[in-house]
């Protein structure tokens, strides 16, 4: 897997640039008390997790990745989550059976004291991340505890072993699937029906047991489970690979967490590319899971497979039971070769249009295009032109503000017209037979 690629903080911050809202826990305090009580946890001032959060170069208003390695989703916003602590350890609000459950402030100023010495090494660059990693913690979740785990040890300051088990003691009671006021609904489902109402909403109904949601808050909630499963990504290998075909797209698509990036070659093992570069297939055609979005670059080892039907009949079967296709380059003609293009306006190399107009003329094949979305294929022009229609294919996904952050986080100039093409010329000079 490549799960390697997400390895910054601004992996979280890439999921949007909208301005963060502000999630202040004393919000939640009654307007009749002039002064809040003092934080149960032992300090002078509040705990403010949403700060914190922004200080890591995380995006609260967007940020949702402590869903397990590789940054997937759980269905809720950090931020949100982080808030509903924030209020027990503040004192703005509190747990129902607070005295038969754990020591909230207790557990809290342990692990806050053990993050701040293990993180040591990042509080000159990131002054708040060891009470944004300690609040990551508190949610108890093994998935969130090995999330944050995996990122901090990504910057040489991995988390003890003794500072990731001490909020096991939590049991999970503020993590998605733990049920913090105990009136036998997941703050999960208290989630899901309040926080159209906003988060103080959601926090207060989290904490006491007369607040429930209802049936159809209860559906949406079920619903908002399988929602968060990855999207998985089948990027097809070959020996003779274009390498930015293939590592222009997955730059980006590393990046957002929805997505799940697997390798798959005829046999599974060490692929060299065009350049010499060797790339790992994970699978072989015959052990590949379901693909939701199927990915196929070109390169010069193309032509060799127009007549193999071992990877023609791959790709035939998957593209038919991918909810996405896609391609890079000369990938396009590979996809022709199988007939996935039939019926489908395309685009591929310039320099090279001449073999994708001979391979199929049951694809209508548009020269001037730096990319064409044809509804369930979309196909771009030469190597460069695959970081386009990736970032093409997050927008139409997940939004522009998500492929414009992309953009933004790997510098890249991001050409979003597909009709913007500086390369048709090649064609239209007749230099390769084309006309």
């Amino acid at each position: 897997m490549l799960r390697s690629l997400v390895v910054a903080w601004g992996a979280f911050a890439c999921l949007a640039v909208l301005s963060p809202p502000s999630f202040g826990c004393d919000a939640l305090a009654s307007p009749d008390v002039a002064e809040p009580p003092d934080p149960p946890h032992g300090g002078t001032e509040a705990v403010d997790f949403t700060a914190a959060l922004r200080g890591m170069m995380f995006d609260p208003a967007t940020a949702d990745g402590n869903g397990g390695p590789g940054l997937a989703p759980n269905g809720l916003l950090d931020a949100v989550e982080l808030e509903l602590i924030g209020a027990v350890l503040n004192g703005s609000a509190s747990l129902p059976a607070a005295a038969d459950g754990p020591d909230v402030a207790s557990i809290f100023r342990e692990v806050l004291a053990a993050t701040q010495q293990d993180l040591a090494p990042l509080t000159a660059s990131f002054p708040s991340a060891p009470l944004g990693v300690a609040g990551y913690l508190m949610i108890g979740t093994d998935a969130s505890i090995e999330s944050i785990a995996a990122m901090t040890a990504n910057f040489g300051a991995p988390l003890a072993d003794a500072t990731q088990s001490k909020t096991r003691e939590l049991g999970g009671l503020f993590g998605p699937d733990g049920d913090a006021d105990g009136d036998g609904f997941t703050n999960r489902q208290e989630y899901v029906g309040m926080i159209d109402q906003g988060t103080e909403a959601y926090i207060l109904a989290a904490l006491d047991p007369t607040q429930t949601p209802d049936a159809e808050a209860l559906e949406a909630a079920s619903r908002s489970v399988s929602s968060t499963e990855r999207m998985r990504v089948g990027i097809v290998l070959y020996p003779g690979f274009e390498v930015l075909d293939v590592y222009g797209p997955v730059e980006m698509w590393g990046y957002v967490p929805e997505f799940e990036l697997l390798t798959i070659a005829a046999t599974a093992g060490p692929i060299r590319s065009t350049q010499g570069l060797v790339t790992i297939a994970d699978h072989s055609f015959d052990s590949a899971p379901e693909i939701d979005l199927l990915f196929v670059p070109g390169g010069a080892g193309m032509l060799g497979l127009l007549k193999d039907e071992a990877t023609l009949d791959f790709l035939r079967r998957r593209a038919a039971a991918a909810d996405l296709t896609t391609s890079v380059c000369t990938g396009s003609i590979l996809l022709a070769a199988a007939g996935v293009l039939d019926g489908h306006r395309a685009t591929s190399n310039k320099l090279h249009f001449s073999i994708a107009r001979a391979t199929s003329d049951a694809v209508t094949w548009i020269e001037e295009a730096r990319w064409v979305d044809d509804g369930k294929v979309v196909t771009s022009s030469g190597v460069s032109a695959g970081i386009d229609m990736a970032l093409h294919v997050v927008d139409r996904l997940y939004g522009t503000a998500r492929a414009e952050q992309l953009a933004m986080w790997t510098e890249y100039i991001w050409n979003r017209d597909p009709t913007n093409d500086p390369f048709v010329g090649s064609i239209r000079a007749g230099s390769h037979g084309d006309h």
